[in-house]
C-alpha cells in the first residue's frame, strides 16, 4: 500500500501544488480530478484526447518525482434526468483518458435516476414503504441503471480500465446489497465494476466498511481515507439522516480526517482487513473537514495513519 491524495477535495488545482504537497507529506500516489463534479479538473482531458498534449508530457513531472497516478476521478451523476448526458460524456472521456495515461482505475458514482419517466429530479428511495417506492425502484433499476452500465462496461473493458464506485448515499449503489444488485443485473462485469472503499460512508449509515471488504475482497479497487465525527446533541434527537447544509457541530455528524472519529485500534483493524483481502493499492486521503487548511488536514491524516500502515507500505 502507499499513501496518496484525492486532489480535488484537497484544493489542489495545478500540478505544482500537487507535487509540492506530495513531497511535503511523503505521498507517493495521486487520484486526480478529471471531470464532472470535480471543481477544477487537473487532468486536461480534451487536450489529451485531441493529442495536443501527449500522455508522456502530462506524466513526466509525476514520474520525475516518483509519484504514481493511481486513479482518475469523475464523480458525477451519469443517469441524471437533466445533467446525465454531460456526465456520461465526462465518464467516457475519463475512461479513454485513463487508458491513454496507463491508469487502471476510474473512481466515480453509480448515479441516481429520476423516479419515473419525465421527472426532472433524481429520487433516492431509502425505505420499502410507501408502496410507490417499489414502482420507483423497478423503473430506476430495470429501465435506467442496468441498461446504462451494460453500455459502459464494454467501453471500459476495451480501454483496460476498471471502475471503482463510491458507495455514496443518494446514489443507487450505496451499500453491498445495491452493488450486488447492479453487477448481477449487468452480468459478466466483476472485472470492470468494483468498489472504492471509503469507510466513512458506511459509518454514518450505521454500517462497517470492514465487513464489505471481507464480503467481496476481490472487488475493492480503490480506497479513500475519511472518518466521521458524531455530534450527539444533534444525532440523538435528529438521527443520522441529517440534511442540514454545511459542516458544523449543528449537524448530527460530519466527515473528518482519520482518528477524529474512530481510534487507532479501529483504523489498524481497517488496514489489516484490506491487507487480508489482498488490497495493495493507494490509501487516498479525501478531505472533507471544516477546521484547518487543506495542507494541515493532509498532514494530520498522514501523521495519524502512517505508523498504523508501516508494515504494509511499499
Amino acid at each position: 500500500m502507499h499513501f496518496g491524495v484525492y486532489t480535488d477535495t484537497a484544493g489542489m488545482f495545478n500540478i505544482e501544488e500537487i507535487l509540492a504537497s506530495c513531497e511535503k507529506n511523503g505521498l507517493t500516489g495521486v487520484e486526480l480530478g478529471a471531470a464532472n463534479w470535480n471543481e477544477t479538473p487537473v487532468v486536461p482531458v480534451k487536450e489529451l484526447l485531441a493529442g495536443t498534449i501527449t500522455a508522456d508530457e502530462f506524466k513526466k513531472p509525476f514520474e520525475e518525482r516518483g509519484i504514481k497516478i493511481d486513479a482518475l476521478n469523475c464523480s458525477g451523476n451519469p443517469v441524471h434526468p437533466v445533467e446525465g448526458p454531460a456526465h456520461k460524456e465526462g465518464l467516457i472521456n475519463t475512461i479513454k483518458t485513463a487508458s491513454l495515461l496507463g491508469v487502471k482505475t476510474v473512481v466515480t458514482c453509480s448515479g441516481l435516476p429520476a423516479g419515473a419517466p419525465g421527472d426532472q429530479t433524481p429520487n433516492w428511495v431509502t425505505t420499502h414503504w410507501p408502496p410507490e417506492n417499489h414502482r420507483i425502484q423497478e423503473y430506476q433499476w430495470n429501465e435506467v441503471m442496468i441498461p446504462f452500465w451494460k453500455e459502459i462496461v464494454p467501453i471500459a473493458r476495451e480501454a483496460g480500465v476498471r471502475i471503482a464506485f463510491e458507495l455514496h448515499p443518494t446514489m443507487m449503489v450505496y451499500n453491498l446489497y445495491t452493488y450486488k444488485k447492479l453487477v448481477e443485473g449487468v452480468g459478466d462485469c466483476l472485472d470492470v465494476l468494483g468498489i472504492n472503499m471509503d469507510p466513512s460512508h458506511m459509518m454514518w449509515m450505521g454500517g462497517d466498511g470492514r465487513e464489505i471488504v471481507k464480503a467481496v475482497p476481490e472487488q475493492i479497487f480503490h480506497c479513500h481515507l475519511k472518518d466521521v465525527v458524531y455530534h450527539d446533541a444533534q444525532r440523538l434527537v435528529n438521527g443520522n439522516l441529517d440534511n442540514k447544509i454545511g459542516t458544523s457541530e449543528y449537524r448530527s455528524w460530519n466527515f473528518d480526517t482519520p482518528g477524529r472519529g474512530r481510534d487507532a485500534k479501529w483504523w489498524q483493524s481497517f488496514l489489516d482487513t484490506l491487507h487480508e483481502a489482498g488490497y495493495d493499492g493507494i490509501l487516498s486521503c479525501e478531505l472533507e473537514v471544516y477546521d484547518g487548511t487543506e495542507q494541515e488536514t493532509i498532514t494530520r491524516a498522514v501523521t495519524f495513519m502512517k505508523p498504523l500502515a508501516e508494515k504494509y507500505l511499499n
